[in-house]
């Protein structure tokens, strides 16, 4: 019998973690996926004891199942430098850098990337899409990669992500984009505003046409969010956008709102470029993961 080659695949993002253990033609083999966040304030993860639970779960699945796997990939909801090491801990309380830690665990090596390149690099092998694109992520943070030629540019110190750290006001709180208009800050200026303990941007858009709060909050995210795009394509000039992410990809309302924002907001000089909306789905960064390791 043929021992099947395999790559176990971690996505550490600002809600939840993600592992895989995905095949040589980058198929999907086994997935586990856990919340890694109670609630909505502070970092997760601390020395990425969770992550380094769910990589010896998909270890114990790969001997039982006879893989043989011998590289591993990760991508995190951080900032990591062109030598794969990490260098920010706004949403991950990591203490050992995650290529010489996972390494240590499995004894074989690992590939660290952020989780925005590792999206478009799934996008990449699973679409038709031309090699020269924008991607976006939307979900529990926001961020950007802008792919040419096949590969998504990391910038000097691996920083070329920073979409959502941009400040969209001249106010006293000054907040960026991601903490207006993510996930995680739709649900935290709806927590403060609401003066309730919510679990999740969920719970918000559930309530948007009952609650006049949740649906100003959303209103206004999507508002921003589109006019921020918007400005993203006068700076960059991308032919095409696509765009994923949890809350993208899983809020119709969301996406419909953002689009009329960006629409409304782009240069009359040309036609906005189209936006797409990302076909390698909720798997898309495991997938990456594992094909930056390949």
């Amino acid at each position: 019998m043929t021992t099947k080659h395999v790559t176990v695949a971690i996505d550490v993002g600002a809600s939840k973690i993600a592992g895989a253990l995905i095949g040589e033609g980058f198929e999907l083999l086994h997935e586990i996926v856990e919340s890694a966040r109670h609630n909505l304030d502070g970092t997760i993860d601390p020395e990425l004891k969770q992550t380094k639970e769910v990589i010896s779960k998909l270890l114990k699945i790969a001997e039982n199942e006879n893989y043989l796997v011998d590289s591993g990939g990760a991508c995190f909801a951080e900032y990591v430098m062109p030598n794969q090491r990490l260098n920010s801990k706004d949403q991950i309380a990591w203490k050992i850098q995650p290529k010489d830690d996972f390494k240590s665990l499995t004894g074989f090596n690992w590939t660290i990337e952020s989780d925005v390149r590792a999206m478009a690099l799934a996008e990449i092998h699973l679409s038709s899409i031309d090699p020269n694109f924008l991607f976006i992520t939307i979900s529990s943070g926001i961020s950007h990669a802008l792919v040419i030629s096949g590969e998504p540019w990391s910038g000097h110190t691996g920083e070329a992500i920073g979409f959502g750290i941009i400040q969209i006001d001249n106010s006293i709180e000054s907040p960026t984009l991601e903490e207006y208009s993510s996930g995680l800050g739709i649900a935290r200026r709806y927590q403060k505003v609401a003066r309730a303990q919510i679990e999740s941007a969920e719970i918000v858009f559930e309530r948007f046409n009952e609650d006049p709060v949740a649906k100003e909050i959303i209103e206004t995210a999507a508002s921003v969010l589109g006019k921020a795009i918007a400005s993203l394509v006068e700076i960059l000039d991308p032919s095409q956008i696509v765009i994923g992410g949890g809350l993208w990809l899983g809020s119709h309302k969301y996406r419909e709102l953002v689009m009329v924002s960006y629409l409304s907001n782009s240069s009359k000089r040309r036609p906005a470029p189209p936006i797409k909306n990302s076909v390698a789905g909720a798997s898309a960064a495991v997938i990456g993961a594992a094909i930056a390791a390949n």
